[in-house]
């Protein structure tokens, strides 16, 4: 099963939040309220957020977020807003009649073939996915409904690794690019700024160099506890990166 790579910019979700395994109760709930507070929708679609940690849910109870996207975080009666950060998201078609676990191990074995390329996107701690109910969802378990399972992704530098966004390396609102560039100024959307620059890499050095130099960043929680950690997951990955590939 291969996804469809698609670009977001921020969604606001304004709905309820409840228990993943009440899925329906939250999702009846939120449509009694709404028909009491209608408020402005962004699009036509309907989303249920799931967070986790790992294998496991992130918080029973707080684990779904249900509702429809709104047209900016502005408080809303009734309501709480989940702003999704901009973000690539890797969608995978779900066939409702056929389960909604149906595609699990493809998309588990898609994340696994692309880690060099693309990390899946954590949220306050914790990874999330959305479920996207658009104009291919038909009212359930007829053969040919489908729910698009968005998973939010960020490519990586194919030489350090960083992530290549600019939010999450600049910070919010950054209008900063995280990109290398060639001899013309083009983008060159494979590495970062710092690895590659004027059409070249910008330090000559091995597989191994390259990961002494990214333990100092990488290490203190951020995101790995320690250096021999940082070290040891480094090394683990990065010869599946372009530049260092064989």
């Amino acid at each position: 099963m291969q996804p469809n790579i698609i670009r977001r910019d921020k969604l606001y979700i304004a709905g309820l939040t409840g228990d993943g395994v009440k899925t329906g109760e939250a999702w009846n709930h939120f449509d009694t309220q709404y028909k009491e507070n209608p408020f402005p929708k962004a699009d036509e679609n309907g989303y249920e957020i799931r967070f986790y940690n790992g294998d496991k849910t992130a918080v029973r109870g707080q684990d779904i977020h249900v509702g429809f996207a709104a047209e900016s975080a502005d408080p809303i009666d009734r309501f709480t807003t989940i702003v999704l950060p901009a973000t690539d998201y890797a969608v995978f078609d779900v066939y409702v009649a056929k389960g909604y676990d149906s595609s699990n191990a493809a998309m588990n074995h898609w994340l696994a073939d692309n880690s060099a390329q693309y990390t899946p996107r954590m949220m306050n701690g914790s990874g999330f996915v959305v479920e996207c109910y658009d104009e291919k969802f038909k009212n359930g378990d007829k053969p040919d409904s489908i729910v698009e399972l968005w998973v939010p992704i960020y490519r990586s530098c194919q030489s350090c690794g960083m992530p290549l966004d600019a939010e999450m390396v600049f910070g919010k609102d950054s209008t900063e690019s995280v990109f290398g560039k060639e001899k013309d100024g083009s983008l060159n959307q494979d590495y970062c700024y710092l690895c590659y620059v004027d059409g070249a890499f910008s330090v000559d050095t091995t597989m191994e160099g390259m990961i002494e130099s990214c333990v100092p960043y990488t290490s203190n929680n951020n995101p790995w506890p320690d250096a021999e950690t940082a070290r040891k997951e480094m090394q683990k990955f990065f010869p599946k990166l372009t530049r260092w590939a064989k």
